[in-house]
């Protein structure tokens, strides 16, 4: 009599399981298809660009989650593309639908300007940007992530502290003795280079030395140079406790990060505009230091960075 009681309670609860099973399974797919219902979008899947390093990836991720959080579509973000010519071919052929790029790239490189004093207001620089490239190319560019992006001058901490230096300028007495190390572009970068660098400044170092950045932040770290000339948002700069100086003659033109995206794109699915929105004045450039610090030093994935970030402001 026991056991039959028991082979009859064991059979109800395995119906009772099976039961719920079914019903539990099928009323979660229905919230998930309520959930789902609730974000607006058909579902489609866009594709980002970006070049192949830290912070562009980093960038690429904080959109792709934007979308993916605020609507139905999904983001797949295509890496390693090199350029920003390459990003902005793939735009206008319709091989992407945003990419991540500055200010300073297209005003100078793709819309062919030249820098003069008018040109160093980054809020003008901004709007040229952005009429020119709606104009040409029916690419939209959101407003300004809020950092800038430029071509720095950096030394030691210890130096900075012992000559007193806080400006470009006030390398002037000491730059005669002095190696600088940049990378292996910059010595005759068209328009923004070693020799521009000379002729705003007034001065010039003892050697210039072109060299891979890895190369040198090992040869500012061991004292083979004095000097480097990098880039203002590398993350590099917080672990080796470098001190960027101010560039006090305005040699750098704005070089703001920005995210573009094709207007037919955007007008097809305006939530993605929407979701977006919040980009506009993000970041200023030392937080963006210190999320490329993240990747580029402590080997953090871009996708978790951004995710990291964009939940400390609230938007995810």
């Amino acid at each position: 009599m026991k056991k039959r009681l028991l082979v009859i309670l064991v059979l109800v609860t395995v119906l009772a399981l099976v039961v719920s099973g079914c019903f539990g399974g099928q009323g979660a797919k229905e919230a998930l298809g309520e959930q789902a219902a609730e974000k607006p979008g058909d579902g489609s899947t866009l594709r980002i660009g970006s070049q192949g390093y830290a912070e562009v990836e980093i960038q690429g991720e904080i959109a792709k989650a934007l979308i993916e959080a605020k609507t139905n579509h999904k983001v797949e973000h295509v890496r390693n593309l090199g350029s920003a010519m390459a990003i902005h071919e793939a735009m206008v052929n319709g091989d992407l639908d945003m990419g991540i790029s500055f200010t300073g790239t297209l005003f100078l490189g793709l819309l062919e300007q030249k820098l003069t004093p008018e040109w160093r207001d980054p809020e003008k620089v901004w709007q040229y940007v952005h009429d020119e490239m709606l104009k040409r190319y029916n690419i939209y560019t959101f407003p300004a992530y809020g950092y800038n992006n430029v071509y720095a001058i950096a030394v030691p901490r210890a130096t900075a502290e012992k000559l007193n230096l806080k400006k470009v300028s006030d390398l002037k007495p000491y730059a005669k003795d002095m190696v600088l190390a940049t990378d292996t572009t910059w010595q005759d970068y068209p328009g923004q280079g070693y020799k521009e660098f000379q002729q705003v400044y007034g001065f010039k170092f003892k050697k210039a030395v072109p060299m891979d950045f890895g190369l040198m932040y090992r040869a500012i770290k061991s004292g083979e140079v004095d000097v480097i000339c990098t880039y203002s948002t590398d993350g590099r700069n917080i672990s080796h406790d470098l001190v960027i100086l101010e560039d006090d003659k305005g040699f750098n033109p704005p070089y703001y990060g920005i995210l573009i995206a094709r207007s037919d794109m955007l007008e097809k699915y305006p939530e993605v505009k929407e979701a977006l929105e919040p980009l506009g004045g993000l970041m200023d450039t030392e937080t963006m230091t210190k999320l490329n610090a993240r990747v580029d030093v402590d080997e953090e994935e871009p996708a978790k960075v951004a995710r990291d970030f964009l939940k400390e402001k609230g938007l995810l």
